[in-house]
């Protein structure tokens, strides 16, 4: 069992007795290479192991800034820089695959990075600085911000990955706003109208809607996550306090977390999930930093997890923990079309069910809500054991069969049908995949000869070849980014058959990580690399059986309800969905964490 010295850098002991809780949570990352106000970034697409900086001042100088630097989760690299120098811009999107839109003097200039380079792409409609973004390279959005000084716009724009057109309004219009999740699923809150404003909006891909303010009120603020669970930290409250304050939001309010940013500071820029969040840059009282921090939900494995908190009244720390047994599964609404070998994408109130079946495949494609599952518009090619990677408005089908051969074919759905995209290199069955719609990672499988390592990356237009597994092998599971993968379980040619290996990918290689203490095949995945699930799958006989990853261990938690193979998933860690599989199955169930926290105690030595 890891201690938790190995984790945060010190001993602990029990105590006799609970201290009163007052701070909590964040931890140093190493510093930018550039240190810069007013920037951008990948935003809620990123993630605490890749994200991606960009633009902004050196604070409080006039000099407008291009630098692009990327984070693997330890170091910032300097890649290439934006063709437009600029601070007080919008941004979104993956390490790979980013849009950067607006800034000051308000401009509609737009550039996309693919990873490697910046490109000059069409512009917004509406000049805009000091606004802020939401989404996917292909699935985006540019919310408010000044249009002219001191003119602000309430206008939304929605990006598709080629042209901007417009969207629904604010309610209320406003500069230094800040913003999370995705085009269908956003959440927009705090800013300046005239004053400092707490207000939170929601956007359903349509409209926006008032929803309650932050507790605290203030500006230039950043924030992570989805629109069910984000959390925003940092800001400034005019004239010159510079914030720590973190607020963690479910979908209705925001509560005060105990935790803060151990540099206080505005104008800085977030990525991440409301367990897994990252925050670096910004304006430290007059001085703009390099600082970086990272949140995190730390666990014992096999003993707790979900560690929010460390508590700290200067003499002793707590620790805040949720009981494993409070983790389990919820039966939620069931498919339409009950099949098995089907894939997934998505969040578990937004997620896209396609292909699957057996003699026929199948081209049905089925939308969930968060309850239940509605039609989309159907698959061009009938397959089934494909892979799926993606969100429901911007997913991305590829491989499979219909019978042999397997398939190269691949396949793009932008909320309403599907359209042609590259062709895999390697035609297989039973792949899987990881990422989005234009990063995605699709590896090993099965050619009707003998499993594959062979790994591709998708750019939105075309597969490369990337690295290979270490472990050739089929109907794995698969979650993460592009540049930080996971690949667990499957198939591996006999004598192993149902294996346990987990390898990791950043971006480049795969390295070997924690074994599944359930060694299985066509077994589903979701979350990212560092805080993954892995369920369902067949030994034989097929399993209900559920693992949570924290970057180096599997620990055993509630089974699924229905124990099945060739079934589907999709979400994170702590918010995951399984839907589908052997039988054929119609069962939908829903993965998250309701028990109550208790503290346990410890000192620092």
């Amino acid at each position: 069992m890891a201690e938790y010295k190995g984790i945060k850098g010190f001993k602990v002991q029990y105590l006799d007795q609970d201290p009163v809780p007052t701070v909590a949570g964040w931890s140093a990352g190493n510093n930018m290479n550039s240190g810069r106000a007013n920037l951008a970034g990948s935003g809620s697409a990123g993630t605490q192991t890749a994200a991606l900086a960009f633009g902004g001042n050196a604070f409080p100088g006039p000099t407008t800034a291009a630098f692009t630097e990327e984070y693997n989760g330890s170091n910032w690299t300097a890649v290439n820089a934006m063709n437009t120098g600029r601070q007080y811009l919008g941004g979104f999107g993956t390490i790979s695959a980013s849009v950067a839109f607006g800034g000051e003097p308000p401009t509609t200039a737009t550039e996309e990075y693919d990873g490697v380079s910046w490109a000059t792409v069409n512009s917004m409609n509406v000049s805009r600085g000091q606004t802020a973004g939401a989404g996917i390279q292909t699935a985006g959005l540019a919310i408010s911000g000044e249009d002219s000084a001191p003119s602000l716009t309430n206008a939304t724009e929605e990006y598709d990955g080629t042209s901007w057109v417009a969207g629904g309004t604010v309610a209320t219009a406003r500069r230094v706003i800040s913003a999370l999740g995705i085009q269908t699923a956003a959440l927009a809150f705090g800013g300046r109208t005239t004053v400092t404003v707490g207000a939170t909006e929601e956007y359903n891909g349509t409209s926006w809607t008032t929803s309650n303010n932050l507790n605290t009120t203030r500006q230039e603020l950043a924030g992570a996550g989805t629109q069910t669970a984000g959390i925003a930290f940092g800001g400034l409250i005019p004239p010159s306090t510079y914030e720590t304050a973190t607020e963690l939001y479910d979908g209705t309010s925001w509560t005060t977390n105990p935790t803060s940013l151990a540099t206080a500071r505005s104008a800085l820029e977030g990525a991440g999930t409301q367990t897994s969040a990252l925050a670096f840059g910004g304006n430290a009282g007059g001085t703009n930093t390099a600082a970086t921090e990272e949140y995190n939900v730390y666990g014992e494995p096999n003993t707790f997890q979900n560690v929010g908190q460390v508590w700290y009244n200067g003499t002793t720390k707590a620790l805040k923990y949720t009981d494993l047994a409070a983790a389990s599964w919820a039966t939620g609404g069931n498919l339409n079309t009950a099949r098995e070998s089907l894939a997934g994408c998505g969040i578990q109130t937004e997620a896209l069910a396609f292909g699957g079946g057996s003699s026929p495949a199948l081209t049905a494609t089925e939308e969930y809500n968060g309850s239940t599952w509605t039609a989309g518009g159907s698959l061009g090619t009938a397959r089934n054991e494909l892979g799926g990677a993606g969100t429901q408005t911007a997913g991305l089908a590829f491989g499979g069969d219909n019978g042999p051969p397997a398939l190269t074919a691949t396949e793009e759905y932008d909320g309403n049908s599907w359209a042609t995209g590259g062709s895999l290199g390697t035609a297989r069955n039973t792949i899987a995949g990881a990422g989005t719609q234009t990063a995605a990672l699709g590896f090993g499988g099965y050619n009707f000869t003998s499993p594959l390592n062979a790994t591709e990356e998708y750019d939105g237009s075309t597969w490369t070849t990337g690295g290979s597994l270490a472990t050739a092998r089929n109907a794995s599971a698969g979650c993460g980014t592009q540049t930080a993968g996971l690949c667990s379980g499957g198939f591996v040619a006999p004598p192993t058959g149902a294996g346990a290996q987990t390898e990791e990918y950043d971006g480049t290689s795969w390295a070997a990580g924690g074994n599944l203490n359930t060694a299985r095949y066509y077994v589903a995945g979701a979350g990212i690399q560092t805080a993954a699930l892995a369920f369902g799958g067949e030994i034989p006989p097929p399993t209900g059986a559920t693992e949570e990853y924290n970057g180096a261990t599997w620990t055993t938690v509630s089974s699924l309800g229905t124990a099945r193979a060739q079934i589907a998933g999709t979400g994170i860690q702590k918010s995951a969905l399984a839907f589908g599989g052997s039988g054929p199955s119609a069962a939908t169930e829903e993965y998250s964490q309701t028990g109550a926290t208790a503290i346990k105690t410890i000192t620092v030595s």
